[in-house]
């Protein structure tokens, strides 16, 4: 799993980086390229947390976030 290590991360800071390019531009699903960017950059638990702190309880709940990240 280490040799992939580096392609996770790699993957998700470009898939971060396109994401908020793209983000102004009415090409639709950029922001689910910045939530997958992250979740194979910082992985799914902390990813999931740092939402949670960003996001209020109730936003997190009704976005189901937690269900689009498991479905990654």
């Amino acid at each position: 799993m280490d040799k992939w290590g580096i392609l996770h991360k790699t993957l998700g800071f470009i898939f971060i980086t396109i994401g908020l390019v793209f983000y102004m531009t009415p090409v639709p699903g950029t922001t689910l390229l910045i939530v997958l960017g992250f979740v194979w950059l910082i992985g799914e638990k902390k990813t999931l947390y740092f939402l949670k702190k960003i996001l209020s309880k109730k936003t997190f709940k009704f976005l189901k976030i937690k269900r689009v990240i498991e479905k990654i």
